[in-house]
């Protein structure tokens, strides 16, 4: 792999990871609030939204931001 690839595909998924943060917390935020979720399952909501939405980025993503990066 050329060291241009890895520089690349680092940087899309460190941006993916950072940027998705606030959304994945907003959306985690509104769903615990609509299905009225208690406290200690809310960290679980969080990591499943977050892991939902970083795969989709992951995918959408990283072929799309070759010629930007």
């Amino acid at each position: 792999m050329k060291i241009e690839n890895i520089r690349y595909y680092t940087s899309v998924i460190l941006l993916v990871f950072f940027f998705f943060l606030l959304p994945a917390s907003l959306i985690a935020l509104g769903i615990t609030k609509f299905f009225d979720i208690n406290e200690k399952f809310r960290h679980i909501v969080f990591l499943a939204t977050y892991t939902i939405i970083v795969f989709w980025g992951l995918r959408f993503y990283i072929p799309r931001m070759r010629g930007v990066i």
